[in-house]
């Protein structure tokens, strides 16, 4: 419509206009959230219906107010069918003549909210290993909810109950209705610039679907994604699941998001007595070990008793003598077994070579065999000390097995008989010196392989003036005898 006129119009003619185009627009339908209902003194009811974007004007005439399936209240999300627009000319309002008013369903609103969770989770947006993790030990909360607000104070009650040495930052901002996003968006936004905040609760109590409708929105859904800070989301109730509760962590109650976002103190209390009686028993089993490995290095000491034959074998010829003063340092090691060796030869002292060498192998034997399953049972300890066991205890276990390795050793070439070594008796005492040979003396020759019969028939000790054809003579004449 367009309005051609050589004069000037006048207002009201405009208005008139202007109204005429209006009611060509006809009658729809408008979802929207009522604001500020009242009644008038002829009883028409005024709102303004909202978006969050746009807000206009309505009214009910009483005769269609009786009618009504819903008398609305503020905050509730509405469909409401406007019957035409209408601009009051005086004052130059614009008005929507309203006929119906009903709740918006919670099937549609469902249906929505169902769609928008998929096309974020398309996106990957309620994938957990995405979102922002939560701090142990935050230095500092803050919570959104509404101001004074039974929600807000449970959700601090529950902080101060888990961990009082908590600091808490409310930013209050409104939890319902069509302007709820973009105030939750804003105080998120301040919480972010505050320098000691780690973590984020918004919390609200339980309500319908309608009531939650503002955590559906998707601008505050990728904004509580995007967030810098990790948000628990302390909204609604398990059958009653707003799609934020989906793109971030999810408490539904505050006590859960309390639990979610600060320590136990009890639990730590309890953690930290555990270690403390877990490093008790560890000292205890290291004085434990301590003791067993001193306990180690005792018994090591008395296996030492391998040495005790080499005293026998120095009282038992003189060329052995000089060989067991390398060994001098480890005689008062060995002397009880010593004394049994001593029986033992006593005993067999026709075949005391095969007893010697039998004597030493059963000693070795043992004694290697005993250290060997002591060593083996203490295999793991030790391995399990690791680091712990001195450098000092592993040098002396090296030297003792050294020692013990020479030892047997010694007493392997210890008969002398098989490198030309004789021994003399005469009625089974035995010749220690030349002074006690006489000629015509019979001697008892036992050699390596076997024994002999002689008669002396001369003698002369060492440095005596003979001459060395007389000797020669000598030991000729007690061969052939």
């Amino acid at each position: 419509m367009c309005l051609t006129a050589t004069q000037p119009l006048s207002v009201s003619e405009y208005a008139f206009a202007i109204l005429r185009a209006l009611r060509q627009v006809g009658p729809a339908e408008i979802e929207g959230e009522v604001q500020g209902p009242r009644r008038s003194g002829s009883g028409m009811l005024w709102f303004t219906l909202s978006d969050g974007e746009s807000a206009l004007s309505c009214k009910v005439f009483v005769s269609d107010l009786r009618r009504l399936q819903h008398l609305p209240r503020d905050g509730d999300l509405v469909v409401v069918r406007v019957d035409r627009p209408d601009l009051y000319t005086r004052t130059g309002k614009l008005d929507l003549i309203v006929s119906e008013i009903r709740l918006a369903g919670e099937g549609e609103l469902l249906r929505r909210r169902q769609e928008l969770i998929e096309r974020l989770a398309a996106e990957g947006l309620c994938e957990r290993s995405r979102w922002r993790p939560l701090p142990r030990f935050p230095r500092a909360v803050g919570v959104i909810a509404g101001r004074q607000s039974d929600g807000l104070a449970d959700v601090v009650r529950a902080l101060r109950d888990r961990w009082p040495a908590v600091d808490i930052v409310v930013c209050p901002a409104l939890v319902q209705g069509v302007e709820a996003p973009r105030d939750i968006i804003d105080a998120i936004a301040r919480l972010e610039e505050h320098p000691r905040v780690d973590v984020v609760v918004i919390a609200r109590g339980g309500g319908s679907v309608q009531d939650l409708a503002c955590f559906d929105d998707e601008r505050l859904c990728r904004a509580i994604f995007a967030s810098r800070l990790p948000i628990v989301c302390a909204v609604g109730h398990t059958e009653n699941n707003p799609v934020c509760n989906h793109v971030t962590w999810a408490a539904f109650t505050p006590s859960r998001s309390a639990e979610m976002v600060v320590p136990s103190r009890a639990e730590l209390r309890r953690e930290i007595e555990y270690a403390a009686a877990a490093l008790q028993r560890a000292t205890r089993r290291l004085d434990g070990l301590q003791a067993e490995l001193a306990a180690i290095g005792r018994r090591l000491k008395a296996a030492a008793v391998l040495e005790r034959p080499l005293q026998l074998l120095r009282s038992a010829a003189g060329p052995l003598q000089r060989a067991g003063a390398t060994l001098q340092a480890k005689g008062d090691q060995v002397c009880g077994e010593g004394l049994r060796i001593q029986r033992a030869a006593r005993r067999q002292l026709a075949d005391h070579r095969r007893d010697y060498l039998r004597a030493g192998e059963r000693l070795v034997g043992t004694a290697a065999r005993a250290v060997s399953r002591r060593l083996n049972g203490l295999a793991g300890g030790v391995r399990a000390l690791g680091e712990a066991l001195p450098a000092r205890a592993r040098r002396a276990l090296l030297r003792w097995q050294r020692e013990v390795s020479y030892t047997a050793g010694l007493i392997s070439a210890r008969d002398l008989r098989s490198h030309g070594w004789a021994l003399l008796h005469h009625n089974d005492r035995p010749i220690r010196s030349a002074r006690a040979l006489a000629a015509g003396l019979e001697l008892d020759i036992t050699l390596h392989d076997g024994r002999a019969r002689a008669r002396v028939t001369g003698s002369s000790e060492e440095g005596a003036a003979d001459g060395p054809d007389k000797r020669a003579k000598e030991r000729s004449d007690g061969q052939a005898s």
